[in-house]
Parts: structure tokens; C-alpha cells; sequence
């Protein structure tokens, strides 16, 4: 049994931690809160350019050329651009990324036989990767609370390039989707080439039809509007994988956080009782001392 001593230290030591975790708690949601602002900011404009390059593929103008929009024959060489954060602590939100993304590689690679590279983005991917020897075509660190559109546009840029210039045929982007503010879960989208999402264009389209012009003309709208759109998804997931990271971060420390509380009581309840114990038997040595007198 467990003497006063060291009950109380295991106490102290418990509460320090409980300390660190209440900390790291409030941290997590201060980040998450900003990151939440900055994605209700951007939503709505992905939102609208989303359904504006929708608008003008059904308004009879989805036959325009754009490399981007061009399907490849044979799409043989893909890259993957997984995003994971730098730090742990999160409970399953790295690894659930990280597997979501080595499972579709491995279909691609294996059942489809195609060349598959991967670009990764954050430390805890980076690290996971090298551990197990899996060859990255690219890496860096996650700017986190840092980024910038301007970074998502120079990333936008960089695949764009890659993508017209044959190097590559499919782009594909793993990352953590915002469900809802309380939901996350890992998920995959094509970025290149171009396949716009068009849910609620139908029902909008059986209500009103829209005659576009096109000044100087549709070619140039859409060269215009095209590797904006790359840029702003781009943009958009990476926002939302730093949501959900100080999300799923927040609630592992809060429940570490529970965790300690408990242990605490637990521990003093024990602490009580040994004391109490000692007490108990100092008593019955005194009594018995002076019997024996």
C-alpha cells in the first residue's frame, strides 16, 4: 500500500499536469475560434466561385477548351497532397489522415498500377512517412495559424504547372473535411483536373435560365476563373484541416484535462484514508501503551 508521501506526490504531480492540459485546452481554443472566423470568411466566396464556374458549364459553354478542365486518357502519373499538422496531442486526427491517405495510394498503386507521388504538408506526416521508409516527392511544414491566401495561391501555382506541363495527370487533395463545427472526418477530392461540384446548380437552373455574355470572351473567363478556383480550394482545405487540428486538440485536453480531475479526487480520497489509518493506529499504540502501564 501506497504510503502519505507518496500519495502526495503523485498528487502534485497529477495537478501540474492537469495544469499543463487546462492550458493547452484554452490555447487550442483560441486558435480554433480564429480559424473558424477565417473559414466562415471564406466559405461563402469559395462557395460562390464554385457555383458561378458551375453556371457556365451548363449555360452551354462546357465545351471550352481549358487544360485544366481536360481529362487524360490514360491518367497514369498522380500526386496526392496530404495535409496532417505539426504537432500531436490531437487524439486520431493525424493518423486518421495519414491512413486515409496510404490506403487510396495503395489502391491507385496497387489495383490500378499507376505512379503515384505524394506531397506532404506537416511534420507528423513528414515524420510517420520516413519512419516507414515511404518515398515523399515533396515536404514542408504546416503553416498553421500562419497561412496566407498568397501561400495556398504559390502551392495553387506550383500543381497548376506540374499539371499542364504533362508532368503530372491527376491531382488529389487528403485532408480533414468540416462536416459541421462540432464534425470532422478525413476526406479525398480530385483538385486537377477540374470536376466542379454542381449540388443545388439543377434545381436552380429548372427555376431560371441564365444567358451569359462574355466579354472579351468565354476562353478567357475561364482561364481567369479557373486557377482561382484551384487556388481558393486549396485555400479552404487547408483552413479546414486547421480547424479540425485545434478542434480534435481541444477536446483531447479537455478530456485529459476531466481525466486528472478525477484522478486528483481519487488519489485524495486514498490520501485520507492512509492518513486516517495512521492516525487511527498512533491512537490505538497510545491506548495500548498506557494500558500496559
Amino acid at each position: 500500500m501506497a504510503t502519505q508521501r507518496e500519495i502526495r506526490k503523485r498528487i502534485q504531480s497529477v495537478t501540474s499536469t492537469k495544469k499543463i492540459t487546462k492550458t493547452m485546452e484554452m490555447v487550442s481554443t483560441a486558435k480554433m475560434k480564429k480559424m473558424q472566423d477565417r473559414l466562415g470568411m471564406t466559405k461563402p466566396y469559395a462557395d460562390k466561385v464554385d457555383q458561378i464556374i458551375g453556371h457556365l458549364r451548363e449555360s452551354a459553354v462546357g465545351d471550352v477548351y481549358d487544360p485544366l478542365l481536360q481529362e487524360r486518357t490514360n491518367p497514369n502519373r498522380v500526386l496526392i497532397l496530404m495535409i496532417t499538422g505539426n504537432r500531436g496531442l490531437c487524439s486520431g486526427f493525424n493518423t486518421n489522415v495519414i491512413d486515409n491517405t496510404l490506403k487510396f495510394k495503395q489502391k491507385l498503386a496497387v489495383e490500378e498500377g499507376r505512379d503515384v507521388l505524394l506531397h506532404v504538408i506537416g511534420k507528423k506526416g513528414i515524420n510517420y512517412l520516413k519512419f516507414i521508409g515511404e518515398p515523399m516527392h515533396k515536404s514542408e511544414s504546416n503553416l498553421e495559424d500562419k497561412l496566407t491566401f498568397n501561400d495556398a495561391a504559390t502551392l495553387g501555382n506550383e500543381l497548376i504547372n506540374l499539371f499542364i506541363s504533362g508532368e503530372l495527370d491527376e491531382v488529389y487533395v487528403s485532408y480533414t473535411k468540416v462536416v459541421s463545427s462540432a464534425s470532422q472526418k478525413p476526406a479525398l477530392f480530385r483538385l486537377l483536373p477540374i470536376t466542379p461540384e454542381t449540388k443545388d446548380i439543377t434545381d436552380q437552373a429548372s427555376e431560371f435560365h441564365v444567358d451569359y455574355i462574355f466579354e472579351p470572351n468565354a476562353y478567357q473567363v475561364f482561364s481567369s476563373l479557373l486557377p482561382l478556383y484551384v487556388k481558393v480550394k486549396l485555400y479552404t482545405s487547408l483552413l479546414e484541416s486547421g480547424f479540425s487540428e485545434q478542434f480534435a486538440r481541444r477536446v483531447a485536453m479537455k478530456n485529459a484535462t476531466d481525466a486528472a480531475t478525477d484522478m486528483i479526487r481519487d488519489l485524495t480520497i486514498r490520501y485520507n484514508r492512509a492518513r486516517q489509518a495512521k492516525i487511527t493506529n498512533e491512537i490505538a499504540e497510545i491506548v495500548g501503551g498506557a494500558s500496559a502501564l
